[in-house]
């Protein structure tokens, strides 16, 4: 009965072993937990150095703001009147005459033409108005940064703007501004008289230092000359007296 089961369990544990692979009774599989937890930790211990420089950096942050322009200083407004002159040269009364004078010349153009409804032996034409207009213009222009007033300038410069377009050779042959042109000659003789002082054709020149206003240079003669010019006189009102 005994040797039974001696046999028996003989029988089992020849059947257990039949199931089990003879590699595995002979070399037992390694085991690899060890070396997991070898790898996990020195894993762990990589992580954790390359993550420190990152957590102790401070963090910077940058922000970018527009540049300024630089600032400019005021600049000192530019002189309008003349600097004074030099030994020799003109002062600015002189300049502002002689501006005047030039002024005044083209105007006493302007109110020829003017007066003749810009006409040259009945025939329209612009008569050189467009011309002289421009001149007056400057000469304006030139004249305003020089005077304490101009505002005789000022309307000068915008009469001969309002007058120019109605001045041109075809305004004068449409015919449509005949009867405003002797206006316009009157407008050009006011402003003439405005300017220089006088409608005296001797104010267009200019005049020797100590004479009054609107006098002319004259030739320098002598005494003699003076004698004989009388005498020349004298002899033709006799002759038209007889």
């Amino acid at each position: 009965m005994g040797y039974h089961k001696i046999m028996d369990w003989l029988t089992a544990i020849s059947n257990l072993v039949s199931r089990v692979p003879i590699e595995r009774v002979l070399f037992p599989r390694p085991d690899h937990t060890k070396a997991l937890g070898e790898f996990a930790a020195s894993v762990g211990a990589s992580e954790s150095q390359n993550k420190a420089p990152s957590e102790q950096k401070p963090t910077v942050t940058t922000t970018q703001t527009a540049e300024k322009p630089p600032e400019i200083e005021p600049q000192e407004a530019p002189k309008v009147h003349l600097a004074e002159p030099q030994p020799g040269g003109l002062s600015t009364g002189e300049t502002v005459a002689y501006e005047n004078r030039e002024i005044a010349k083209n105007l006493v153009q302007v109110e020829k033409h003017y007066a003749q409804k810009l006409r040259i032996n009945g025939r329209p034409c612009d008569c050189g108005t467009g011309r002289h207009l421009l001149a007056i213009e400057g000469g304006c222009e030139n004249a305003i940064s020089m005077v304490d007033n101009p505002d005789i300038y000022y309307r000068v410069v915008e009469w001969a703007r309002e007058v120019a377009p109605k001045s041109t050779d075809e305004a004068a042959k449409s015919g449509l501004y005949d009867e405003e042109y002797p206006t316009f000659s009157c407008q050009a003789r006011d402003f003439r008289k405005e300017i220089i002082g006088s409608l005296d054709p001797r104010a267009l020149y200019p005049q020797k230092p100590g004479e009054p206003e609107g006098t002319r240079i004259l030739p320098v003669v002598s005494d003699e000359e003076i004698e004989q010019i009388r005498e020349k006189a004298h002899q033709k009102i006799e002759e038209v007296l007889k």
